[in-house]
């Protein structure tokens, strides 16, 4: 950096404004042009022509550095007033000095005064009117009384130097020179300005497009998390319902009772207004299967309705058939129609699910509402056809295999009786002997009647030789359908958090994917509270709210922030149920947890969910 350069930016502060740091850089600009151009060669001048008057100009040398001083410490406005009004006041001086009262201010110095007088426009602008003001009435007094100031100062200094000759020539070109530079100056910092509010003109509509487009963006990104929120309630309303279904499956082993729960149930929550469920039977082992309507919910007549529907016939045939669900949205006014109290109409949306496994269709789930299904709830329908198929699916074998049971105490029973009959034969066989040659006719009837027996216990032998093969068969199948139930279990542990407590919240079961999430042993998690898994910010409000609702017999659902055992932090969308035993009371406690892996989001969830309680 050059020393010009150094010069020009004495006082600038990276704390100050573009604005004020220009204005320093101006100062110092006007201070140095004063110094080079007028306080340094009138100080030779003086020296030479009136050395009495040199202090004048040497005031001036003063008064450049006292400008440069104050904005080195700070005091700009000081630098830059002193900056405006010292070349006018000290050439003032010197001419008042130098001139004799009658006589005519020299034309060099009145231009150089006039020159100065316009120095205050060039250090400050209309923004900083009050010093603008002040500098340039200071100056217009000191212009003005010059003429009246003569009389006081009567020194008789020869002024022929600075009249005529080459130091006129001189200080007239400089005179004319400082005012071409000054409103040079004047003319470079308006175009400036003017460059300057181009180009904040240019920036601000440079910052309203980015800010455009940040709002455009914002909103995408608004867009997109009302969509992921979305997502997260309807993936929560599926796992709640789908917990709803599972405790019911729990508690009723008979089908016709689990039939009628569950298809209340699914109609209720899904917001439908009728359904219907179908189970596949058979007359006979080997006989042509049939789909028979076990239960209903508000189900109206529809146009020659069957309770037995044969494979392939109607959709519901045609859904067995394909195994896949039937959606229809436009339906005839006279397949189905909802009643009420207010009347019937026909409704908007059908939708037909198989119940399948392995694909074997368990039975068909048949829907209908007044309002289109969203996709959520029509995924939840499908997720519910497997589970109630499984569900179904055991309830037939645990009733096949409970019959045979019946089946073959029956005939043991029989064998008993007839083991025992055998017996009392043989003593009055025994008893007889003696009468046998006597009687070898109705010895002969005996012993064919005897043999007749045999050949009956033979064959009842043979029959429970094959029912025996039934059950072990029914047995393959039961250990199958326990492996598929495994398999589905180490899904949901990897999926979902799974627990059960006891009355008193005391941990009774925990499934793998709450052990990685909390990262405690099995062994350190049987028998505790689950308070082991609570986080300092969770009001005790919300745990309140909580153990009321599931020991009042009714689900909670709600945002709980978990602390893990190394301190970390998770989120889960939980689901407590109770279950209930015959008296309808709570006898253990089952949750189930979804982990929200977006804090943002959890975090949002569970603002809302205290607003909400009022917690917040």
């Amino acid at each position: 950096m050059n020393i010009f350069s150094r010069l020009q930016h004495i006082g600038v502060d990276e704390a100050y404004t573009e604005y004020v740091n220009s204005k320093i850089k101006l100062s110092n600009v006007v201070a140095l042009f004063n110094l080079l151009l007028v306080a340094i060669p009138f100080s030779f001048i003086s020296f030479i022509h009136v050395p009495n008057l040199a202090f004048i100009p040497l005031l001036g040398i003063v008064a450049v550095a006292l400008t440069w001083v104050l904005n080195y410490s700070k005091a700009i406005y000081l630098a830059r007033i002193i900056s405006a009004i010292s070349p006018l006041f000290l050439t003032a001086l010197f001419t008042i000095y130098l001139v004799d009262e009658g006589e005519n201010i020299p034309l060099v110095l009145a231009l150089f005064m006039l020159v100065f007088s316009l120095v205050p426009f060039l250090v400050f602008d209309i923004r900083e009117k009050s010093y603008l003001i002040f500098s340039a009435s200071f100056n217009f007094l000191v212009f003005v009384t010059i003429e009246s100031s003569l009389a006081f100062f009567t020194e008789g200094f020869d002024d022929s130097f600075i009249t005529e000759g080459f130091l006129y020539s001189i200080n007239f070109t400089v005179s004319i020179l400082l005012a071409f530079l000054i409103v040079f100056m004047m003319a470079y910092i308006n175009y400036r300005a003017e460059l300057k509010s181009q180009q904040l003109i240019e920036d601000n509509e440079k910052q309203t497009k980015e800010l455009h487009d940040s709002e455009n963006e914002l909103k995408q990104n608004l867009e997109e998390v009302r969509k992921s929120q979305e997502e997260e309630k309807n993936r929560a309303w599926v796992t709640e319902g789908l917990g709803r279904i599972n405790n019911l499956t729990r508690q009723h082993d008979d089908p016709e009772v689990l039939s009628k729960e569950v298809i209340s149930e699914i109609v209720k929550y899904s917001g439908a207004n009728q359904g219907a469920l179908y189970l596949v039977e058979k007359e006979e082992e080997d006989s042509e299967p049939y789909l028979e309507m076990k239960s209903a919910f508000a189900f109206g007549r529809r146009k020659k309705i069957k309770d037995k529907v044969k494979v392939g016939e109607g959709l519901i045939g045609q859904c067995y058939l394909e195994k896949d669900m039937i959606f229809l949205t436009e339906v005839p006014d006279d397949f189905v129609r909802i009643k009420s109290g207010l009347g019937d109409a026909p409704p908007k949306n059908i939708v037909i699910m198989p119940m399948m496994t392995n694909e074997k269709i368990e039975g068909i789930l048949e829907i209908a509402s007044f309002e289109i299904l969203e996709d959520y709830k029509v995924d939840y329908l499908k997720k519910l056809g497997e589970s109630l198929a499984t569900s179904f699916s055991l309830n037939k074998i645990n009733a096949n295999t409970k019959r045979l049971l019946e089946l073959s105490q029956e005939q043991e029973e029989q064998m008993r009786s007839q083991a025992e009959e055998l017996h009392q034969n043989m003593e009055e066989l025994q008893a007889t002997q003696e009468e046998m040659e006597r009687k070898n006719k109705e010895t002969e009837e005996q012993n064919q009647q005897l043999q007749q027996q045999e050949e009956e216990l033979r064959q009842n032998m043979e029959e429970l030789s094959a029912q025996s093969d039934e059950m072990e068969k029914q047995m393959h199948e039961m250990e199958k359908m326990q492996a598929e139930m495994q398999a589905r279990e180490q899904i949901l542990n990897e999926s979902t958090i799974v627990s059960e407590a006891d009355l008193f919240g005391t941990i009774t079961y925990v499934n793998q994917k709450l052990i990685d999430t909390a990262k405690y042993s099995r062994e350190e998690m049987i028998g505790k509270p689950h308070s082991i898994f609570r986080h300092p910010d969770m009001p005790s409000e919300v745990f309140k709210l909580l153990w009321d609702t599931i020991q009042s017999g009714n689900v909670f659902r709600g945002i709980v922030k978990n602390k893990a055992k190394d301190g970390s932090v998770y989120w889960v969308d939980a689901v407590i149920s109770p279950v209930l035993d015959a008296e309808g009371k709570p006898k253990k406690y089952v949750g189930v947890r979804y982990v929200i892996e977006q804090e943002e989001i959890a975090q949002k969830l569970f603002d809302e969910q205290l607003k909400k309680l009022g917690l917040k």
